[in-house]
């Protein structure tokens, strides 16, 4: 029997050429398919990045919701506490959001869904509202880079935890699609890898004060430029300056560590034993957003609570203005 197509009917096995028929994975691979040819021809233009934008977030929302309805059916409404099944067959009720589908496939299901497809979902989600609601201005290169993650993650979502509960037919359909897809997402990681390592040549003096963005996850964000705004050398998403670039940092990269006033440059941008470095990828430093400064030892004054760096023997535990007061008063 022929694997059945879209548009065939999946119970009967014979094409229905007068009705629109996609089950739900195949609808999802549908949109992948589409989004892989918006993102396979080198640099996309803008309106490609549109649709693959628009495109992905429906097949995010599809896939993710179909791994739920394998756990059970009700799982994919907004309130599970509400759920009728003849409102589910029907299609007539208000579902749950993405960041909802993958905490309950996290929580409920025990599917492993990482911190970087996470985040990366919940940033494509917040640009397709903007798309549909209000318009949206981002750097192209960002959206690139995150639609590209996105994609690469569903790919590998479908053929794991989707394809081995679907029926033969539509598994054998499913699997023509995502193998299509597959070569195509090939296509465009090539194409991001080229440009990572042609990335790589432009940083390579500047690893020790560069860091991971916390937008495309790359190390590619260099700092040093003062109070002036930072930007992402590989997927240019722009920080008004130091201090908003850090608070992203905190936000997105899931750091420890704690943030003082740095002593070169008077800047509140210093985090202390929280930053790794393109240099140093697996290591804490104490480094400033601001200054670029990388402070191989740093400590609190007891006093003022600010941070110095000590002497080298005999430190007192004290910055130098609080030290200064101290011997003024002999």
């Amino acid at each position: 029997m022929p694997a059945l197509r879209s548009g065939d009917d999946p119970k009967a096995g014979t094409p229905a050429a007068n009705e629109v028929n996609f089950p739900p994975v195949q609808n999802g691979v549908d949109y992948l398919n589409n989004v892989a040819d918006q993102l396979r021809f080198g640099q996309p233009s803008p309106r490609n990045l549109k649709y693959a934008v628009l495109h992905l977030q429906a097949a995010a929302e599809v896939l993710l919701k179909a791994r739920l309805v394998q756990e059970h059916w009700s799982l994919v409404f907004k309130d599970p506490g509400t759920a009728k099944r003849e409102r589910f067959e029907a299609g007539d009720f208000d579902s749950c959001t993405t960041t909802g589908a993958i905490g309950r496939l996290r929580d409920i299901a025990s599917v492993a869904i990482g911190d970087k497809p996470t985040k990366s979902m919940g940033i494509l989600a917040k640009w397709r509202n903007r798309l549909q609601h209000y318009g949206l201005k981002a750097p192209a290169p960002a959206v690139e880079v995150c639609a590209a993650q996105v994609l690469d993650f569903l790919v590998a979502f479908v053929h794991d935890e989707l394809l081995p509960a679907l029926p033969g037919p539509e598994a054998a359909a499913v699997a023509d699609d995502l193998e299509s897809v597959g070569m195509k997402v090939r296509g465009v990681t090539s194409y991001m890898d080229t440009r990572v390592k042609r990335l790589a040549d432009e940083l390579k003096d500047v690893r020790d004060h560069t860091v991971m963005c916390p937008v495309c996850e790359q190390w590619a964000l260099v700092l040093g430029g003062g109070t002036a705004a930072l930007d992402c050398r590989f997927c240019h998403t722009v920080w008004a300056g130091p201090e908003d670039a850090l608070t992203n940092y905190f936000d997105f990269a899931h750091v420890d560590g704690n943030v003082y006033e740095c002593p070169d440059c008077n800047q509140h941008t210093l985090l202390v034993d929280g930053a790794g470095t393109a240099a140093a990828p697996e290591e804490r430093r104490s480094l400033c957003f601001c200054c670029g400064t990388d402070f191989a030892v740093i400590t609190q004054c007891d006093d003022c609570l600010n941070t110095y760096v000590p002497a080298d023997d005999d430190d007192a535990g004290l910055c130098g203005d609080c030290l200064a007061v101290r011997i003024d008063r002999f």
